[in-house]
């Protein structure tokens, strides 16, 4: 059920988000084959709080925390599960200590388990896992969830519910990532994109979404699709999409433009975008006015 919140405090219109967290802490030497990127929370704190402070710098209005894959279920993977509640305890309160006013957008990922009929992932253990996350998160003092990065209509279902169980009192975001299949859109488990922005509208999310796999150019189509919805947009376009050259670092402003102009409520960027590029969204919407 949806609940009643002040969406304009949280993400007013216009709001410019930050860029590639995973990017960021690759150029800082995280060996991926041995941590993951949430156990720098614990262990390398202060490069985290270094990529939120940079993009703050670089004029974001809000930022996401290093929390994607800290799901109790992800972390599994790494021998980490009992750390879940830790990890993302301490990524809400680096990117806070970063961003001291202004919102901290807690990030929520896929959980690496599919359920049916793709998988076999149980749907009520997704629920709990991620509430579990969605409560840590807002313990760790988020003003926002973001459930980013679906590719399942299912899991996407099964995040929101839990997410709401687990944080009823912050409003949530929820956010696809669709490849351009022709002239429709689809996940890359082969979910059309109007079946997960049906899940979005049947649950009530507060903010709908798009990002990662699509360049400024096909997001914009896309992301008109969801205004039509009436629902607030949120928008993170890549720089390097899949199967597509990487993208000219000009582009991402001028597409931070289109997409604002279109409605959306709020731009920042997914893989490869730097504090270079967010910045150069800010000058944009500076000149603008």
């Amino acid at each position: 059920m949806k609940r009643e919140h002040d969406i304009d405090a949280v993400i007013p219109e216009r709001t410019l988000l930050d860029g590639g967290m995973g990017t960021a802490l690759l150029a800082r030497g995280i060996d991926l084959d041995e941590h993951p990127p949430e156990l720098w929370n614990a262990i390398y704190p202060e490069r985290v709080r270094e990529v939120h402070e940079e993009f703050v710098a670089a004029g974001a209005d809000a930022i996401q925390t290093n929390s994607f894959g800290a799901s109790r279920l992800r972390l599994k993977a790494r021998g980490l599960a009992d750390r879940a509640r830790e990890l993302n305890i301490a990524a809400a309160a680096l990117a806070r200590q970063a961003r001291p006013a202004g919102s901290v957008i807690g990030s929520i990922g896929p959980t690496g388990y599919l359920p049916p009929p793709e998988g076999s992932a149980d749907l009520c253990e997704l629920e709990a896992t991620f509430g579990e996350q969605a409560a840590a998160l807002a313990e760790g003092g988020v003003d926002l969830l973001h459930v980013e990065t679906m590719a399942h209509a299912k899991e996407m279902r099964a995040a929101i519910r839990g997410a709401r169980d687990g944080a009823p009192n912050l409003p949530l975001a929820v956010s696809m990532s669709c490849k351009r299949c022709g002239e429709s859109y689809a996940t890359s488990l082969g979910y059309a994109a109007e079946t997960l922005i049906e899940v979005m509208l049947e649950e009530e999310v507060e903010f709908a979404g798009v990002n990662c796999a699509l360049g400024p150019g096909d997001l914009l189509d896309l992301a008109s699709r969801l205004v039509e919805t009436g629902l607030p947009v949120i928008a993170q376009p890549t720089l390097t999409p899949d199967g597509a050259a990487a993208l000219h670092r000009s582009e991402f402003a001028t597409g931070a433009q289109a997409l604002f102009a279109l409605g959306v409520r709020a731009v920042g960027g997914c893989c490869g975008t730097e504090p270079a590029d967010i910045a150069a969204a800010r000058a944009v919407l500076i000149e603008q006015g």
